[in-house]
C-alpha cells in the first residue's frame, strides 16, 4: 500500500497481541482468531492508505520524544494485559524486548501520524449532544472500551505536636 508492505507476519502478530487483549486463545478459538486475523489484515491496509496521504501533508510533525512515549506506554500496556513482562515475551514468539521496541518503533510513529492527520481533518467539525448520543447508541456495540487509567502521587509528612500546641489544644477542648 503506497510505500509500505504488508506482510503476513506482521498481520499474525498484531492479531496475536489483539487476541490477548480479548483474552481468546486462538488453539480453543481458531474461527474466531481466523477474522481476528482479517480484520486486524483490513486495519493494516487502511491505515497504510491514510499513512500513504498523511506522509505528504508536510505541516504533521511528531519528534521522537513522543514516539518513545507512546512506545513505553503502549509495551507497558501490553505488559500489564498480559499478567508479566515474561508471558507478554512468550506471546511475542520469543522476541526480545529490543526487538519488539525496534518493531514497534516505527508503527507508533505512523500511528501517531494517521491520528494527526485524521485530527487535522476533523478539527473543525462541530458536533451537537444530541448528535453525540445517536452515535453512541447507533454504534455501542462496535465501539471498543477503553480502560480507565489514574496516576497518583501521595506524600505524607508525619506531624508530631509539640507540648504547646498539645496544651492550647486541651485548653480549647477544656473550653468546649
Amino acid at each position: 500500500v503506497g510505500n509500505n508492505m504488508v506482510l503476513h507476519s506482521d498481520v499474525l502478530q498484531r492479531a496475536q497481541f489483539i487476541a490477548l487483549e480479548q483474552q481468546i486463545d486462538p488453539s480453543i478459538n481458531p474461527y474466531l482468531f481466523e477474522e481476528i486475523y482479517y480484520n486486524t489484515r483490513n486495519n493494516i491496509i487502511n491505515q497504510y492508505a491514510v499513512l500513504d496521504i498523511a506522509e505528504k501533508d508536510t505541516n504533521l510533525v511528531i519528534s521522537n520524544e513522543e514516539i518513545d512515549r507512546a512506545l513505553e506506554q503502549q509495551i507497558d500496556n501490553f505488559i500489564s494485559r498480559a499478567g508479566s513482562e515474561k508471558q507478554f515475551l512468550e506471546m511475542a514468539g520469543g522476541l526480545s524486548m529490543r526487538q519488539i521496541k525496534a518493531d514497534y518503533w516505527k508503527d507508533i510513529r505512523n500511528m501517531m501520524i494517521v491520528e494527526r492527520y485524521q485530527f487535522s481533518k476533523i478539527l473543525n467539525i462541530d458536533a451537537s449532544r444530541e448528535e453525540v448520543h445517536e452515535f453512541y447508541n447507533t454504534y455501542k456495540d462496535s465501539i471498543p472500551s477503553r480502560p480507565e487509567q489514574y496516576n497518583f502521587s501521595i506524600i505524607e509528612v508525619p506531624f508530631i505536636a509539640g507540648d504547646e500546641s498539645k496544651k492550647e489544644t486541651i485548653s480549647f477542648l477544656n473550653s468546649l
